[in-house]
């Protein structure tokens, strides 16, 4: 969970007016009848009323209600949706019938939690959330995810406050997630942590001077050469020629016409494949890559289409938008709402064929593509198509757009070895470390630095301005890194492709795709996140 104001009502009617509501800051008094819960990132106390001799109202009595003047109804988190909460009494009914966070009746046959995570910490399988909640919530593992835990239904309180699955619930799911490092951000942590890794980058690039070892960082940063240490290939595709015309905002459009054109560039637009887009959303790129595809009507063989993404979408790109046939396209698309994490492609049916001679399963050879996959979903990503191809299946070709490093994970990140590469610590690739993930969440919060700046296109004068106003300028107050927004910049983009040249190294080593690289695939001023991975599988 967040802040305290997570917990705040959004109930707006229920709220007095704020031109009228000077008196929220002040604590309520005995006898008045609003909630006595202080808000402490907004500096103001909760507008909501109560019941008669209560002091907090229906949403924060789960919060604190002891100090109540009678018995109050006892409101606990959904244990589905922690972000509501529930009449203790009514529990079981709204987690059979009317929280609609519940999960399915049956689960499908692909949900295998946890399966994608690359380093599970240890005691995973033997431990509570009770007590190693703060953590999982933090690694986003699913024995955080009540949805994974327990059936529909199922009711998992014991008593008031207790849990059969996940132990006391009061203090991991109100305690604000704040994540614990054995050292703070200051300079001397900054400088220790990025020599190695923005060294490192610089050997990879082949960037680095030949008395690297002795180089003072801020002499390295001055290396780091954005959008200039891999090959610029913008591609096109015609199919999406007419949107290009229509979008009043053209970046989207810019960007998977290049996907596609590198799909197409790779031979992997072909009706032999199956597609799978991971972090789909409204599922637009998936629209086109059947538009390329340029199925006939009658073919029997033609690609489906899986559209992976873990929530559900409001407006949903049409599926029939692009399309000038009279065939119904919805039979040759299927989205599945699931957690990359907890994915298992090859018990997707629609990848399963019949040997018609044996009767054995076979797995049908799928193109994986994304634009804009977000930190640890990519490293899922990529350790879902290891997991197909173990179960015998074959990944033919990749192209994800890369992007979000800050929201990586240590237990997903796909290549721990090479991370050892430039971390000070580590005990092994298969081993976790907590002084290792202390430094990679480091590491992650560094990368952020990189796009943090202007657009490239705008002005040098416009620059400055905007720096004025974000509060980057140097002068008043010094950065806590100790780097000027400059270096901050370089720094930001030297983790961010350390992270992405492991994730190549492993594309490379186990996935069987000696060509794959990282190109830029876009401009920086159409996307600030305008870096690939794109690899093919040779036959």
């Amino acid at each position: 969970m967040g802040t305290n104001d997570e917990h705040e009502p959004r109930n707006k009617r229920a709220r007095t007016d704020r031109g009228k509501s000077g008196h929220l800051s002040q604590a309520p008094v005995d006898g008045d009848n609003r909630c006595h819960f202080f808000v402490a990132t907004k500096g103001r106390y909760c507008p909501f009323t109560t019941k008669a001799g209560n002091k907090y109202c229906g949403e924060h009595m789960v919060v604190c209600d002891s100090g109540s003047a009678k018995p109050a109804v006892r409101r606990v988190p959904c244990p589905y949706d922690p972000s509501h909460s529930v009449d203790l009494n009514k529990l079981k009914k709204h987690m059979e019938a009317l929280c609609n966070s519940r999960p399915p009746a049956v689960r499908p046959a692909f949900t295998n939690p946890d399966c994608n995570v690359s380093l599970l910490p240890p005691g995973y399988a033997e431990m509570t959330f009770g007590e190693c909640g703060q953590l999982w919530s933090d690694e986003a593992l699913a024995k955080a995810d009540a949805r994974l835990m327990v059936q529909p239904g199922e009711h998992i309180y014991l008593g008031t406050t207790s849990s059969r699955v996940f132990g006391d619930l009061n203090p991991s799911l109100h305690e604000p997630q704040v994540r614990s490092k054995s050292e703070p951000l200051n300079e001397a942590t900054v400088r220790r942590l990025l020599r190695p890794v923005v060294t490192a980058y610089l050997q990879s690039v082949s960037l680095a001077p030949e008395n690297i070892e002795s180089a003072e960082l801020d002499d390295l940063l001055e290396l780091v050469r954005p959008s200039e240490d891999f090959p610029v290939d913008i591609c096109t595709h015609s199919a999406l020629e007419q949107r290009s015309h229509v979008k009043t905002n053209p970046k989207h459009v810019l960007q998977q016409s290049s996907l596609l054109g590198h799909l197409e560039k790779r031979g992997l637009l072909d009706t032999r494949y199956a597609y799978i887009e991971f972090g789909a959303g409204k599922g637009e790129l998936s629209v086109y890559v059947h538009a390329a595809l340029n199925p006939a009507p009658e073919s029997s063989d033609s690609s489906s289409i899986i559209l992976v993404d873990r929530k559900n979408f409001r407006q949903k790109y049409s599926i029939g938008e692009q399309d000038s046939t009279t065939e119904p396209l919805h039979h040759r698309f299927e989205r599945i709402y699931i957690d990359i994490r907890d994915l298992d492609l090859a018990k997707i049916p629609k990848l399963q064929t019949i040997d018609p001679a044996t009767g054995a399963i076979q797995l049908r050879p799928i193109v994986a593509y994304s634009k804009h996959l977000c930190g640890a979903a990519t490293d899922l990503t990529l350790k879902c198509l290891e997991r197909y191809q173990q179960a015998g299946g074959s990944v033919a070709g990749v192209a994800i757009a890369l992007c979000c490093h800050q929201v990586c994970k240590y237990s997903m990140y796909v290549d721990h070895v090479h991370l050892s590469t430039a971390t000070t610590q580590g005990s092994g690739p298969s081993e976790w470390c907590d002084g290792q993930r202390d430094e990679f969440q480091h590491l992650t919060t560094m990368s952020s630095w990189a796009i943090n700046g202007p657009a490239p296109s705008q002005s040098k004068d416009d620059q400055q301005q905007q720096q004025l106003q974000d509060g980057r300028d140097a002068d008043p107050v010094p950065h806590y890194s100790g780097l000027s927004f400059e270096q901050r910049m370089r720094a930001g983009h030297a983790v961010k492709r350390f992270l992405d040249i492991g994730r190549l190294a492993f594309v490379r080593q186990r996935l069987g795709m000696k060509e794959a690289g990282l190109v830029y695939y876009t401009t920086r001023s159409t996307s600030p996140e305008n870096l690939a991975l794109l690899g093919t599988l040779q036959q």
